[in-house]
């Protein structure tokens, strides 16, 4: 586990675009990193299994390693898992809440998978989930000798990964730094989190931001159930905190014009976030513009040059 100090933070950020550069750099290293490790066996394990907890990043990293891997000629599709619920009324009992793999549609997935990388085209669908229905179905054309990804939060889970194990590297996708405040405390990577997902919720699903941090007590337990037990499925471990993130984080946040009037003193205790704020508060924001929009941190914070 990776740790950083909040004076570091601020060092550095006296030079906010050669800092964020630097962060970037970072991680574009990862993921070619990762790149070459699926690459020298994408002979007999083509699919990638890509997975980690709400608000890690799954789909960015997925989409820069889909593009990083076609700049070397190499055929790739990408699925999101999320496309393969079941719909509401076709779920079976095990299926108590979202955070469920019982959710997921397994056969359909693995044999999505499976004809993709036999070249054959398949019809992969789309989840609407203000419906909870299947919303429809687009084409995508398989190439034999290309690479599969398939994103999302149960791809490490026995249910599915059992399956295409043979044949898949497993990917675990997660921030994984932890930041020391100036009065010593930790904050966790889950709390990192938390704070991602409040930007994103909010402009991108109109959810409140105490009811995402309320919801966050509901993933939490959903990942200690359904998504750490299968870390160990995983061959690439990417960490995807980037340093200069909890300061663009604290632009954002203080920006959304509910933030002060919801995020009381009272409510941040009750839910853990007293520490995180302490760092949102003891960081200057960043003003750089030179983010660049292939970011993982623009997923949260929008301006990517991916759709998801």
């Amino acid at each position: 586990m990776r740790v950083i100090d909040l004076e570091n933070i601020n060092y550095a950020m006296r030079n906010q675009t050669q800092f964020v550069l630097r962060c970037e750099e970072v991680y574009h290293d990862k993921i070619s990193a990762a790149a070459a490790a699926i690459l020298s066996n994408r002979e007999t394990r083509p699919f990638v299994a890509l997975t980690g907890p709400s608000g890690s990043g799954k789909t960015t990293t997925a989409m820069r390693l889909q593009r990083y891997l076609e700049n070397l000629g190499v055929q790739v599709n990408l699925l999101s898992m999320d496309n393969f619920f079941l719909p509401l009324n076709e779920r079976p009992p095990e299926a108590s809440d979202w955070e469920s793999p019982y959710c997921v549609n397994v056969d359909l997935l693995v044999s999505t998978i499976s004809a993709l990388a036999e070249g054959r085209e398949v019809d992969v669908p789309w989840y609407d989930f203000k419906t909870g229905l299947t919303g429809g179905y687009r084409k995508m054309q398989g190439h034999k000798g290309g690479i599969i990804i398939a994103e999302g939060i149960h791809m490490l889970n026995p249910l599915i990964f059992d399956k295409i194990r043979d044949a898949a590297n497993g990917v675990y996708v997660a921030p994984r730094t932890r930041i020391i405040t100036n009065d010593d405390k930790i904050v966790k990577p889950e709390q990192l989190r938390v704070a991602r997902r409040m930007i994103r919720d909010y402009y991108n699903r109109g959810h409140s931001l105490r009811a995402t941090v309320m919801r966050a007590e509901s993933v939490d337990r959903g990942e200690v159930n359904y998504i750490m037990p299968y870390k160990q499925n995983a061959a690439i471990h990417i960490d995807t905190f980037h340093d200069y993130e909890p300061c663009l984080l604290a632009k954002y946040l203080y920006a959304l014009p509910a933030f002060r009037e919801e995020m009381d003193e009272a409510f941040l205790e009750e839910h853990g976030l007293t520490d995180l704020m302490k760092v949102m508060r003891g960081v200057p924001p960043l003003e750089t513009p030179y983010v660049p929009r292939d970011s993982l941190i623009r997923e949260f914070v929008g301006g990517s040059i991916f759709e998801y």
